[in-house]
């Protein structure tokens, strides 16, 4: 068994929001807003209950979990991206690494690499 940590963050979720509020759509706000905070329950409950795993923070548009697992398991990982998506009515980036460092290192690779997305951390070799 090896612990991996996740770390998850809502794509372009504050320029949504600013939006709405630039704009003065506040019922828009408010829903967009209600779903994406249900979706984010939604999705730590999906953690803790299929991957066992240990909730580090969650908070606004943002988590950071690990999970005990004996291999990585991407495709459900994938799942939950997609209907975290449906669900929210935006998207979501992963990093996947050994340590939180390479997590959050791989979540910034998958938001410069075009967003809604799941990365895993590997070391550059020259």
């Amino acid at each position: 068994m090896k612990t991996l940590y996740i770390a998850a963050d809502g794509d372009d979720v504050g320029r949504k929001i600013e939006f709405f509020i630039v704009m003065e759509q506040m019922d828009p706000l408010s829903d967009f807003f209600n779903d994406f905070q249900a979706a984010m329950i939604w999705f730590t409950e999906k953690l803790l209950k299929e991957f066992n795993a240990k909730i580090i923070f969650s908070g606004g548009d943002s988590l950071l979990a690990s999970l005990i697992v004996s291999e990585l398991l991407i495709d459900e990982l994938e799942k939950l991206r997609i209907e975290f998506s449906n669900l929210s009515h935006t998207t979501i980036s992963f990093g996947i690494g050994d340590s939180p460092r390479q997590a959050y290192f791989a979540l910034k690779l998958a938001k410069a690499s075009g967003k809604n997305r799941i990365e895993i951390f590997q070391e550059c070799a020259r």
